[in-house]
């Protein structure tokens, strides 16, 4: 990823390589700046102070923050152990904050779909059928090995359409199967229903 202005930070002098809203961000402030937001964000959590309009910029920078930092672990060949260390801790935490909130009903469907990761060295595809839709992800079950916050490319046959996802949270199914609830990076009301009405 490429970001073109030099860090917000003052007097930081260093490329920018990842933006949130705040701003565009070296690595190093980036990682910080994504860290001191989860921690605003989970203390107001914490002491049941997140309103409405909190809750919504909350699930955009989570939206924003995760799409960022997986793009930059993907993209940047000269981590350190540690940096990468951070930015995975930043997808778990912001994966945690995910799962706390609210974000939107659910909706029990059986539809086919495929999943692709395109990871190299262990790209795969398989198809998948959901068993709960949201506004923001889906939940289904899967046949390969995936982890937390590994990002996979989300297709929906029927409707021609993908998205890019992240992998929230994964759990073992009876079958040797995974329960994989997944976020769409890319995606605004991918599944085209009007999530005011009641189902």
């Amino acid at each position: 990823m490429t970001v073109s202005a030099g860090c917000a930070v003052k007097d930081c002098g260093r490329p920018a390589v990842c933006a949130l809203e705040s701003g565009a961000y070296c690595r190093g402030h980036f990682i910080a700046a994504c860290y001191e937001q989860l921690d605003a964000y989970a203390r107001q959590m914490q002491e049941r102070r997140l309103r409405d309009s909190t809750a919504d910029a909350l699930r955009q920078f989570l939206t924003e923050c995760t799409r960022q930092a997986a793009e930059f672990a993907e993209s940047a060949g000269d981590l350190d152990n540690l940096e990468r260390a951070r930015l995975l801790d930043i997808l778990q935490r912001a994966a945690d904050l995910s799962h706390h909130l609210r974000r939107s009903p659910r909706r029990a469907a059986a539809l086919a779909v495929r999943l692709r990761c395109d990871k190299l060295g262990h790209s795969w595809e398989e198809d998948a059928r959901t068993r709960m839709l949201s506004r923001y992800g889906v939940l289904m079950e899967c046949q390969h090995a995936v982890e937390s916050g590994e990002v996979l490319t989300f297709e929906w046959p029927e409707k021609s359409k993908q998205a890019r996802a992240r992998v929230a949270w994964v759990h073992p199914a009876d079958n040797g199967t995974s329960l994989v609830g997944v976020e769409f990076l890319d995606a605004e009301n991918f599944w085209e229903l009007d999530w005011n009405r009641p189902f």
